[in-house]
């Protein structure tokens, strides 16, 4: 688990195309539920739990209790130099297979959240991953509804994936919105083009899904090809924020058709991919193994940018643009239950000059981070079986910033946990502060301190 936190607004789509879309998202669910629920007349029905059957119900509810402390030159500051927020966010899962060839999965997440802070753009109080433009990439139907919203309370309904798998002899096609992970390094992963996680977010227990179309075609034991197509918009740029609208018309630009192989090659796990993906092409390639107790994990990406919406004034450059990204990473567990990664990455689209430019491009998924040169260390210790510790530290190397992230995970029930933990920025802070710009002068010097406390269920 890596400890952390986002920052960012979101935005809203025309209301006449959320409700035209939203209709043929309901559509789609019904008939996944009742195909789903269909085969449950053949002795084949499980109410909780088992989803190898033709239709289970699973779920979790977990609680988030955020204490923001930030200067008042910070970007997204409200008016209190202290936040504080919760956000309780319950998870139903359906799932099942009506026969050996057919499965699906079904997410339905229900969140509150409440601030002592004015809510912006759906986000908490500002603060949210989940809330950036960048979600949106690869999802052409609305399926959210917005249940509350109030200036500090917001509560909100949406379906996080629903699929369906179908299996043939030759392979595996899932048709719908699904989680797709590329990559196995560990902060950063430059070939995971399909909303890949934030190095700093504490919570990757579910990753979001993505509209699309994905084929699996097995090889071997350990080797395959998989495609994927996803339909996507071109995000359209704010004049003043850099937060924009994001009209779902499907485009070239905002599309991804990617192809990726992997196979095993004496004990080292090999990958490689290429296609286009969001504003232009990708080409990349990862290793995993290891050398004698060490693990050894790379990625390295290409990205060749097509024609690229300029950034708002007074910004200078391209939303978009080529880079080249690398992530080199090492990872040993000690017999004491100590176990540590480290990571390099070079972020060939930050921009160390110009770190309000950054900050647009990363909040719009062009970039994984603001900074071109960055370091990541994780510790984790088991105490008992159930208390484990965690420290993460992710340190820019371009500007000298870094992040502090402890965590103390306590296992309270075989289905409860509560984890504690804190997300300390230190580096120099933003000399001046008008509207939603700053004079950013170093990456995790822009963020405030958060301490935070979760609570978490599983049924």
């Amino acid at each position: 688990m890596q400890l952390g936190i986002k920052f960012y607004g979101g935005s809203r789509v025309d209301g006449q195309k959320r409700g035209k879309i939203k209709l043929t998202a309901t559509v789609m669910l019904i008939c996944l539920l009742v195909w789903g629920s269909a085969g449950s007349c053949r002795e084949a029905f499980a109410f909780v739990g088992d989803t190898e059957k033709a239709f289970g119900l699973n779920g979790s509810i977990r609680t988030l209790f955020f204490l923001l402390d930030r200067d008042e030159e910070l970007p997204f500051s409200g008016e209190n130099n202290f936040d504080v927020l919760s956000q309780t966010i319950a998870r139903l899962t359906a799932a099942g297979k009506p026969s050996e060839f057919l499965s699906y999965e079904i997410h339905l997440v229900q969140s509150l959240t409440l601030s002592t802070e004015k809510i912006a753009g759906g986000g908490l109080s500002g603060y949210d991953n989940a809330g950036t433009d960048h979600v949106y990439r690869y999802r052409m139907l609305d399926a959210s509804w917005d249940v509350l919203e109030k200036d500090k309370s917001l509560a909100t309904l949406a379906f996080d994936r629903f699929n369906t798998k179908t299996s043939f002899g030759w392979g595996d096609i899932t048709v719908g919105r699904q989680a797709i992970t590329f990559g196995k390094t560990y902060f950063w992963n430059p070939l995971d083009v399909f909303y890949p996680l934030d190095a700093n977010q504490f919570d990757r227990d579910y990753k979001p899904g993505v509209d699309a179309v994905k084929v699996d075609i097995p090889l071997g034991l350990y080797s395959g090809l998989t495609f994927v197509g996803a339909a996507g918009p071109k995000v359209k740029l704010g004049t003043d924020t850099g937060v924009g609208n994001n009209p779902r018309d499907a485009s070239w630009y905002g599309s991804a058709l990617m192809g990726r192989f992997f196979a095993d090659a004496g004990g080292w796990d090999i990958s490689l991919q290429g296609g286009k993906v969001f504003g232009g092409w990708q080409v990349g390639a990862g290793i995993v193994g290891d050398i004698g107790p060490v693990q050894v994990r790379g990625e390295f990406a290409q990205f060749m940018a097509l024609s690229s919406d300029p950034l708002p004034p007074p910004l200078q450059g391209d939303l978009g643009e080529d880079s080249f990204q690398a992530v080199i990473g090492l990872g040993h567990r000690f017999e004491n239950s100590l176990s540590l990664d480290f990571e390099y990455f070079y972020n060939g689209a930050g921009d160390p000059d110009d770190l309000n430019a950054a900050l647009v491009r990363m909040s719009y998924g062009s970039s994984l981070q603001m900074s071109r040169h960055l370091a990541g260390l994780a510790a984790r210790y088991e105490f008992s079986p159930l208390v484990v510790g965690e420290m993460g530290a992710i340190v820019s190397l371009s500007d000298g910033s870094c992040q502090l992230q402890p965590l103390v995970a306590v296992s309270l029930t075989n289905e409860m946990d509560l984890l504690v933990g804190a997300t300390f920025n230190i580096g120099r802070q933003p000399e001046s502060y008008s509207g939603a710009t700053a004079d950013i002068k170093s990456e995790f010097g822009t963020y405030p301190t958060v301490f935070f406390a979760e609570w978490k269920y599983y049924f």
